[in-house]
Parts: C-alpha cells; sequence; structure tokens
C-alpha cells in the first residue's frame, strides 16, 4: 500500500494567478486610472502594466495595445458611469426633471466625472484617425440620442414641452453637449463644469419650455 503523497505547498505565482476575465478586469480598473491622469498618449504599456502588478508579456498576452485597452475602459464607462444617471432620469416624475438630472449628471465637478471626461477626450481623437474605433464611438452616439430623444418625447407626450423639429433640437442638443463638455474639462478652461451646466439648463429653458401662444378671446 502506497502512501498518500503530502499536498504541495503552492508557489507565490500560483496563489496569485486570476482567472482570465478577472485579470482582465483588474488591468483595466488599473489602466482607468493611469490614462485619465497621463492622457493616452503619455501612457505606455509598462505604465499600465505597473499600475496592474503585472508583466508586460502578461498585459501584451491580454490586450494587444492602449488602444484596446481604452475601448474597454470606456465600455466600463458606459457601464458604470452612464448607466446610472440614464436610469436615474428614467426614474424621474416627469421629463423636466429627467433631463436636468442627465445634465447635473454628466457635468458634474467632482473626480470620477472629471476623469470620465478625460478618458472621452482621448477617444474622441483616437476616434478621428482609427476607422473600427470610431464606428465604436458612433454606436456610442447612437445610444445617447436615443437615450434623450425618450426624455424629450416623455415631455412632448405631458405636454411639458414643445418642439418644432425634432431632429434639429436633437442636434442642437448634442452639439451644445459635446462643445461645451469639451471646453469644462479641460485643465485651466475659463468654462467649468458647473457653468457649462447652467449654459445647458438655459438651453432647454429657451427651446423645450417655450410659452404657448395665447389664443384671442371671443368677443
Amino acid at each position: 500500500m502506497t502512501r498518500p503523497r503530502p499536498a504541495r505547498a503552492k508557489t507565490a505565482s500560483e496563489r496569485v494567478r486570476q482567472p482570465t476575465e478577472i485579470r482582465r478586469r483588474l488591468i483595466v480598473e488599473a489602466a482607468r486610472t493611469v490614462i485619465s491622469e497621463r492622457g493616452l498618449f503619455a501612457t505606455t504599456m509598462r505604465d499600465i502594466a505597473q499600475a496592474s502588478a503585472v508583466s508586460v508579456g502578461t498585459l501584451t498576452y491580454h490586450f494587444t495595445g492602449i488602444a484596446e485597452i481604452l475601448a474597454e475602459v470606456l465600455q466600463g464607462e458606459m457601464d458604470y458611469f452612464y448607466l446610472p444617471i440614464v436610469e436615474g432620469a428614467r426614474a424621474a416624475p416627469d421629463a423636466t426633471t429627467a433631463l436636468r438630472l442627465l445634465v447635473d449628471g454628466f457635468f458634474a465637478d467632482d473626480e470620477r466625472t472629471v476623469r470620465h471626461w478625460r478618458l472621452w477626450l482621448d477617444f474622441w481623437s483616437l476616434s478621428a484617425h482609427n476607422p473600427a474605433y470610431a464606428e465604436w464611438q458612433s454606436k456610442a452616439y447612437d445610444v445617447w440620442r436615443a437615450d434623450i430623444g425618450e426624455v424629450v418625447a416623455r415631455g412632448l407626450e405631458s405636454g411639458e414641452f414643445r418642439v418644432d423639429d425634432l431632429d434639429v433640437l436633437m442636434t442642437e442638443f448634442l452639439a451644445l453637449f459635446d462643445g461645451l463638455a469639451a471646453q469644462a474639462y479641460l485643465p485651466g478652461s475659463s468654462v467649468g463644469p458647473l457653468t457649462a451646466r447652467d449654459h445647458l439648463h438655459g438651453w432647454a429653458q429657451r427651446r423645450l419650455h417655450r410659452a404657448r401662444p395665447r389664443t384671442r378671446r371671443a368677443k
């Protein structure tokens, strides 16, 4: 009868080894912080590997490059930053409050929101030169346009909003939203998040809450 072999102690690498999906998530979380602090074009794979506590070889096993990492970071932003704001707006008692919650949520001045926009500003630049990322960003815009359209449609149905041309209004809103974001979250900009938010609220008041024309009383 042979004696059972004693259990072999795990090596250090075996003790810290994580499943692939967990390791990828940890890398993406570390990359979010590094890229938002240093900028996409000032961040190297070595920087991300060091922040993730993995080797460069492990990093390149999971990702082809920084651009792919950024795309996954931004997908996480859609899930964990964007969706809670949109869901909060959907739960609002009326369309006016819903729109205000969207604007206030995306134009906050806390560090989490600042990091979100710094990542998006880098991704806009990347998308200008990469068709694959441009396509991803276009799809993200489609989602955003649909979510804003849902709020406006709700306001039209309740009588809160008055809109002559919905397509024109949506184009105006998206252009103003992105233009203000690009200014508000640039370091040292004279247009901060709270000022940008006030501009958007003012635009909504002028464009969506116009007074109804008075009807003449019958003599």
